[in-house]
């Protein structure tokens, strides 16, 4: 290919608004973006872009990648989410790729990564997939694999080929059990396990390196817990867990303990002493044994929804405490004069006082506008415009069936939801559908979120007599899935699309 297909690229180039004019020549291309053009097809002359190291292709309608693109011997890392593939292009066989980003296809085939030994990074979430069977190289150089929202039933001939995975998202899938294979993986220090069917694990797991595990949303009943000598982090919400035996030997720095939304009924005391974040809310707990003043480090404690009367006077001590979630209990006197002792605004229940919950007013609305802008910041598929979203909450606030509430400290809006009536064909009825949950940064952890969401939730249920209420979170924002998560909400393996206006 000569100057004229260059000259025609560019001019290509130049009108998806990828590149600027001043590019001379196709061998100084390092990055390029394609990203959110609705492309159903690229031109065979993008092989001349010799130089690519990293390509995004996100965000478009397409089904195939041109032949030319094995002439991308320097591509490092390309990003093929969210279009229409139904297997990975074959080639890629060719590249010498680092990573690849192909979650939110159709993607039932990735034969061709046996070919792709060189791989560090790859995303295969949100696809079709009910196998890696046969697909891995046995030679593959994989760090960091997320397999998230797929059909996957089991793992165990993949895990022997993962051994070198640090991390590992197998959530949203219908895995059973975990085999004794895992014992193979000696590198893992993350892995995402949540949302599946597995109501065991096998005993190899328990004697990995891992930092960090989420079995949230499962069917485990009992559990044994024990070694698992580097843990930090462990999630284990929304499982029918009536009884959990803690080993002496079980994770000595564990820093994150969480229960959410189980059926325990009595508080599970860990070994460590590192401990920074218990959660133990919606269960049948109904009392806190003294030794809680053993965690002098803890900041956060989540205890809501029980069935708890009294507390220790060991908590009066927690200095560290920041953050309190004891709402939903039925306190006594004695236990309300122990959470005076700690500070009023690390109490949910103390700070009726500081911060309101309310129905939104008209003047309240271009706050809410501005709090939008910071809830479109983390969220990538949507763009800031404050006229845009000031002439939306405007439209929401006027429309019927629709409730926004906003959260004010001083006067000043710092958090809001918003709800739509829906009709749903499944429900039979009316469900709602929340939006817009966004609280100030300096006002988290404050518990404002959760309050207003409870608030929303009562106006839906109780109000209202909504057969369901549902939302839609960010695949990453993981902080937000464990807040929705604890609050009650339970995933589905549903994905949002969006077709846009063409301007």
């Amino acid at each position: 290919m000569g100057s004229t297909e260059w000259e025609a690229l560019k001019g290509w180039l130049i009108e998806q608004r990828a590149i600027e004019e001043e590019v001379v020549s196709p061998e100084g291309l390092k990055r390029l973006d394609l990203s959110g053009r609705s492309l159903e097809e690229l031109p065979e002359t993008l092989g001349l872009l010799r130089g690519l190291v990293v390509l995004n292709l996100a965000n478009n309608n397409l089904t195939k990648l041109p032949d030319s693109i094995a002439n991308l011997t320097m591509l490092n890392n390309l990003d093929i989410r969210r279009n229409r593939f139904k297997a990975l292009p074959e080639v890629l066989a060719g590249l010498t790729l680092r990573s690849l980003n192909a979650g939110g296809n159709n993607i039932s085939d990735i034969s061709v990564l046996k070919a792709c030994r060189h791989l560090r990074v790859l995303d295969l979430s949100s696809n079709n997939l009910t196998t890696v069977e046969g697909m891995l190289s046995p030679e593959n150089e994989l760090r960091t694999l997320n397999l998230a929202g797929n059909f996957i039933k089991e793992m165990g001939s993949a895990f022997p080929l993962l051994q070198q995975v640090e991390r590992l998202n197998l959530s949203q899938n219908i895995l059973s059990e975990i085999p004794a294979g895992i014992g193979e993986m000696g590198e893992i220090v993350e892995i995402n396990l949540s949302d599946n069917r597995l109501t065991k694990l096998d005993e190899a797991f328990f004697f990995l390196g891992l930092e960090e595990i989420d079995l949230s949303s499962n069917q485990i009943r009992v559990l044994y817990l024990h070694d698992l000598d580097d843990l930090e982090t462990i999630i284990l919400d929304n499982n029918p867990i009536r009884e959990i035996e803690v080993d002496e030997s079980f994770a000595p720095y564990l820093k994150e303990f969480s229960c959410d939304s189980c059926e325990l009924q009595r508080f599970v005391s860990v070994p460590s002493l590192e401990l920074e974040s218990l959660c133990f809310s919606s269960n049948a707990i109904t009392a806190i044994p003294e030794e809680i003043g053993k965690y002098t480090k803890l900041s956060q404690l989540d205890i809501d929804g029980n069935g708890i009367s009294e507390l220790p006077n060991a908590m009066a001590n927690m200095t560290r405490l920041q953050t309190l979630y004891i709402g939903g209990n039925p306190l006594n006197e004695e236990a309300k004069k122990v959470i005076k002792v700690l500070h009023p605004d690390i109490c949910d229940i103390n700070m009726k006082t500081g911060i309101t919950v309310e129905k939104a007013r008209e003047e309240d609305l271009p706050e809410m506008a501005e709090l939008i802008g910071i809830l479109f910041a983390i969220e990538v598929d949507f763009e800031i415009d404050y006229d845009k979203q000031l002439a939306g909450v405007q439209k929401l606030y006027r429309c019927e069936g629709a409730d926004l509430l906003v959260a004010k400290h001083e006067g000043r809006v710092v958090g809001m939801v918003t709800m739509q009536r829906l009709i749903s064909s499944a429900a039979g009825d009316f469900v709602g559908q929340i939006e817009d949950l966004v609280v100030k940064e300096e006002y988290r952890k404050m518990g404002v979120g959760s309050r207003l969401i409870n608030k929303m939730r009562f106006i839906a249920i109780e109000e209202y007599g909504y057969k369901r209420i549902q939302l839609a979170a960010d695949m990453d924002n993981t902080n937000a899935l464990q807040f929705y998560t604890r609050r009650g909400f339970r995933r589905t393996n549903l994905n949002v699309y969006h077709l846009e206006k063409s301007k």
